[in-house]
Parts: structure tokens; C-alpha cells; sequence
């Protein structure tokens, strides 16, 4: 049997009363943590498939991915179950957890007169490429400059193709001169490709965004749910419509995950920092854009690939059991670590027939 070093959690199965805690004692960081989400984690199905949603993070809080079904140890009341018997597999996990995710773009006078627009719009595109876009994770596209309001470039898809094509819609022309901009009641002077507001107001699309993010996390109707927002900007709020200290304090409060990256020297890296409590990569020059954002692509996607659905068949028929799943994950950082998670499932009604 693998030991383990796992801190206390208390949870409850999907379908049936509860009741097990894991109370090993934490003797170190070297160690997995697997979690599930409460009472909707375990659930039961006829005529005898049990699925369970849990996350897996290191002890002391990395994300750990890409494990397979091989890596994880099933045990009803203290005994094995054969992992080829019981058709053992991580399942898609799409209907049980869903990842919501905005990127918040800075279109302000500055960056599109700069000449650092198609740079940006490079990037962005290879992080959607990169992040993993699909039924556990959607995203939605928002710009921001110097107007009230960030606007919705594309509203939250699991469609890649479209998320693509919003960001590659930038580049259409909408005006030629400022005084073309008669046609757009918020808007005042024409930079770049779009018409637009030559302002920043960097900290209220902070603000805005992540309402706009905590309200998707909330109201969704999944098991697990949660949300991250990329920002990108070059330079510092203008506008003064809101404060830095009202920006930080949503930053602070949101339970959200928030990354930036900070393009050329008129940036404020401290306030970058601060607003990027995940991760902040302040970035020179346009050419380096892409690696950061493929940097964050890979913390984004990491947040959602911690989640796993170990489904399999049980052998029982009837009653209360125990059951108990044990992990295993070669990391670059630690080596080889171990973790455990309990919980009970009621089989009754379970019968032959079983597949996945």
C-alpha cells in the first residue's frame, strides 16, 4: 500500500449518507491533496458505475495534470479493485466542471498607435490555441479603452473558431479619421483600426471584467466551477473613472484567478503585479508577447486539467461502502508523491451489466 501525506477533509457522497474523513497527518509539502466539491463529488448510477470529481494539487498548492487512469489505486472497504475488471477510466469531465475564463485586451490610443496591435493579435490567437478551449473551459473576448464600459468582443464559447475569428475581426476597418466617428454615440477619435476612446481606463475594466467573471462562476449550473481572467495593457489607467485602490480591492476580493502582462516602459509594475495576484510578465518589446501569453496559456489550462472524473465499475450489489482512491504523480519539482481521498457510496440496487 502507498503512503501518504494528505491534510484532513471531510465529504460527502452524491447519492447516500455520508461519511468518511481521511485524517492523515500533513508531515510535509512532499505530498499530494485531492479534493471534491462537497456533496456533488461522488454520484451512483445503474446498474453499478460509480464517478467521482475530485482535483489533485500538490501539498503545497500546484496543480497537478495529466494523470491517467493507471495513476490512481480504487479500494472498496480495503481491498483493491482490478482496475481492467471494473473498465477503470478518467472520463470527460465537461457536464461536472467548467472553467470561465475572460480575456480582457487593452485597445487604448497608445497600443494602436504604437504599431504593437498585430503583435498582440498574434498572441492572443496562439493563446486560444494553446489554452484548451472546449466544453470545460469557454471564454469570452473583452476590450477595453478609455469609455465607461469594456466591451464584448466575443461572448463566452467553447468554439475556438469563433473566438478566433473575433480577435481576427479586429483588424477590420471602422473608420478612416475621427471625424468618421459622428457614427458612434460613445465614441470619440479613431486610432488604428478601430474607432475608439484614446483614453485607458484600466482600472474600471478590471472591475467591470471580473463582475462580469464572478457572475458566470456563480450562476453556473456545474458540480465545480471556476474563473480566470488575463489582462493585457501598455501603459497605466488615464481615465480616472476608478481608482487603482477600488481595482485592487476587486482583485483582492474576487475568488477568481488573475493574470496580467504589461507591454513597453509606460507601465505601472507595481500596480501590474498587484492586479496579477496568479502571475505578472511585464514584457519589453511586441515580439515577446507571445511566450508570455503562452506562459499563462499553460497556467490557465493547468487550472482546469487538476480536475479528473475516475469513473468505474463496482463490483458490490448491495449496502454501504468505503471507498478509498489512492494517487501517484511524477512531479519536476518534488518526484514521485502520494495522496489519498475517502468517502462512502450506498450500492443498492446495483446489478450485472455494467459499462462504460
Amino acid at each position: 500500500m502507498l503512503r501518504t501525506c494528505i491534510a484532513s477533509f471531510i465529504f460527502i457522497a452524491g447519492c447516500g449518507p455520508v461519511s468518511v474523513t481521511d485524517s492523515l497527518p500533513v508531515t510535509g509539502s512532499k505530498c499530494l491533496s485531492l479534493s471534491e466539491p462537497g456533496a456533488t463529488g461522488l454520484t451512483v448510477m445503474t446498474p453499478s458505475r460509480v464517478s467521482w470529481l475530485f482535483r489533485v494539487d500538490t501539498c503545497r498548492g500546484d496543480a497537478v495534470n495529466g494523470l491517467t487512469a493507471t495513476e490512481f489505486e480504487i479500494y472498496e472497504d480495503g481491498k483493491k479493485v482490478s482496475a481492467f475488471e471494473s473498465q477503470q477510466r478518467i472520463a470527460p469531465k465537461g457536464e461536472r466542471f467548467r472553467l470561465y475564463s475572460v480575456v480582457l485586451l487593452d485597445l487604448s490610443g497608445s497600443l494602436l498607435r504604437s504599431g504593437d496591435f498585430p503583435a498582440l493579435q498574434r498572441a492572443s490567437i496562439e493563446y486560444l490555441d494553446a489554452v484548451g478551449v472546449n466544453d470545460g473551459h469557454v471564454v469570452q473576448v473583452m476590450t477595453f479603452d478609455g469609455r465607461a464600459e469594456p466591451q464584448v468582443l466575443v461572448p463566452f464559447t467553447s468554439n475556438l473558431a469563433t473566438l478566433k475569428a473575433g480577435i481576427s475581426s479586429l483588424s477590420a476597418a471602422e473608420c478612416g479619421v475621427s471625424s468618421d466617428c459622428f457614427a458612434y454615440a460613445d465614441r470619440r477619435t479613431c486610432a488604428g483600426w478601430r474607432c475608439v476612446d484614446d483614453s485607458t481606463n484600466l482600472n474600471g475594466a478590471v472591475v467591470k471584467s471580473l463582475a462580469v467573471l464572478d457572475a458566470a462562476v456563480s450562476q453556473s449550473g456545474v458540480s465545480w466551477r471556476d474563473g480566470a481572467l488575463v489582462l493585457f495593457t501598455d501603459g497605466t489607467d488615464q481615465a480616472a473613472r476608478v481608482s487603482a485602490a477600488e481595482a485592487l480591492e476587486a482583485v483582492r476580493k474576487s475568488a477568481q484567478h488573475v493574470f496580467s502582462v504589461g507591454l513597453g516602459g509606460e507601465i505601472d509594475a507595481d500596480a501590474l503585479r498587484a492586479m496579477g495576484k496568479d502571475g505578472t510578465w511585464p514584457v519589453a518589446k511586441a515580439e515577446e508577447l507571445s511566450a508570455a501569453f503562452t506562459e499563462i496559456a499553460k497556467r490557465v489550462s493547468s487550472l482546469a486539467n487538476r480536475f479528473y472524473v475516475l469513473e468505474y465499475c463496482s463490483p458490490k450489489r448491495s449496502g454501504k461502502h468505503e471507498l478509498k482512491v489512492l494517487a501517484t504523480a511524477e512531479t519536476e519539482r518534488d518526484g514521485r508523491l502520494s495522496g489519498q481521498l475517502s468517502s462512502e457510496f450506498d450500492a443498492t440496487g446495483f446489478t450485472s451489466g455494467c459499462s462504460l
